[in-house]
């Protein structure tokens, strides 16, 4: 044990001093997204509006890239407005985000698997560093299969942002998994998951984004490929809660394992403002390949607060 705490701590101070070190890729100039929408076009409208609401004071924000990187390295982060068309940067269910956000999360996820179901519940917490850099955590405070509960493995992320304009974030990172939690839950494991994880504004209040990710784990666990997309549409503007910011969209995950069997999801998903910048989501996974050696659905439910 002491020498997987050993190995994890120097990994990290690796991982801190390479992500300082990542450089700044030039980005585009930002867009003018004054345009009139048309009477015909409602769903437009709407998103535009959510767009104009999520908007940082005049003159704060600007492109990364348009300030020498030392500046950006450590510069206060500023939220970043919606794309040209109105699509917010707000996180989905089941796909990766290619932006940073400052948030609070609390879901529930029940898993539906052949034998005894499985129930856990997840804390999460983001926090921008400055533009460039962000860190997260989560926490699976309780895990419970066949009534017996523990605690999970901590994931620990950490990520630098690559670029940066109205309509496109792109960064790349690693997420640390520690292991915290009991090996008879399947946890215990210490892995990390280089990614790059991308979002954009595609138009019409249409956003895509996704992530590309191999895992390494310790413990003698198999290592994976992990492919993942997901696109939605926000039809509604942030102001009209319960249902502001309504969104829907559909993610996909393709994971490849070392040791032979392949996992394949879908997951179709909704996120609503409440009220008071406090969010709901929701959504199913459904394994489309090799249910049986996986689960057969899982469904979950999240508040997210942002601050």
């Amino acid at each position: 044990m002491s020498q997987t705490v050993s190995r994890t701590a120097a990994i990290l101070l690796a991982a801190a001093a390479a992500l300082a070190a990542t450089p700044a890729l030039a980005d585009d100039a930002e867009a003018d997204a004054s345009a009139e929408p048309t009477g015909n076009v409602a769903i437009t409208a709407a998103a535009a509006t959510a767009a104009a609401a999520q908007e940082s004071p005049a003159g704060e924000w600007t492109p990364l890239g348009s300030q020498p990187l030392g500046e950006e390295l450590f510069a206060k982060w500023i939220p970043v407005p919606g794309g040209e068309s109105g699509a917010p940067r707000q996180g989905w269910l089941g796909t990766a985000d290619g932006f940073f956000t400052r948030e609070v999360h609390l879901a529930y996820t029940y898993v539906d698997v052949d034998g005894a179901d499985a129930e856990q519940g997840l804390a999460r917490f983001h926090l921008p560093l400055s533009r460039r850099l962000w860190a997260g955590l989560e926490v699976p405070f309780y895990q419970d299969r066949g009534g017996s509960s523990d605690f999970g493995d901590v994931t620990l992320n950490t990520q630098v942002m690559l670029a940066e304009t109205r309509n496109l974030s792109l960064n790349a990172g690693v997420g640390w998994r520690l292991p915290t939690g009991s090996e008879s839950f399947g946890n215990g494991v210490f892995a990390a998951q280089p990614q790059l994880n991308l979002f954009t504004d595609v138009g019409g209040g249409f956003s895509f984004r996704g992530r590309v990710a191999y895992d390494f784990p310790d413990s003698g666990a198999p290592e994976s490929f992990i492919l993942n997309a997901a696109i939605g549409q926000t039809v509604t503007d942030h102001d009209r809660a319960p249902l502001g910011d309504l969104t829907w969209y559909v993610a996909s995950t393709w994971r490849e394992f070392s040791n032979g069997p392949t996992f394949l999801s879908v997951t179709p998903g909704v996120r609503t403002h409440l009220g008071g910048n406090l969010f709901m989501l929701a959504g199913v996974e459904i394994p489309l390949t090799n249910g049986s050696q996986f689960f057969n659905e899982a469904f979950t439910v999240q508040l997210v607060k942002g601050f």
